[in-house]
């Protein structure tokens, strides 16, 4: 599962080589300023599963990766998510604001240890 990296200033996920294979690219940073909130979930995968079109890998049932843009309620209005989630797995949903990514959702077993350490200021 993918890996969260935290210093003050940056989140990057960080994934495995698989997941860039299915997310169709590398690592993601983003700068922490522009979190603009943080849950951790039960199952990501079924969160991840979202109408849109982009450059997604999904193997039903098991494995989502990569990024797309989702129709919202406001036809104009078009959030990108990354999603690099795995069956029946807890992680984080994570909102952005000012960034081209607006959504990151991942399966990781340390979901709530991210979320603190996200969470809290350094």
């Amino acid at each position: 599962m993918a890996e969260l990296i935290i210093t003050n200033k940056n989140l990057t996920v960080r994934l495995r080589w698989w997941e860039k294979l299915g997310a169709r690219r590398s690592h993601l940073t983003v700068p922490r300023r522009a979190i603009r909130s943080i849950e951790v979930v039960d199952n990501a995968y079924t969160l991840a599963q979202l109408p849109g079109r982009g450059s997604l890998t999904h193997i039903p049932g098991a494995f989502v990766a990569g990024t797309r843009a989702t129709d919202l309620k406001v036809p104009e209005v078009r959030e990108n998510v990354f999603s690099v989630c795995l069956r029946n797995s807890p992680g984080l949903v994570i909102d952005l604001e000012n960034v081209s990514i607006g959504r990151i959702i991942i399966s990781t077993p340390n979901a709530r240890e991210y979320a603190s350490q996200l969470s809290s200021t350094s």
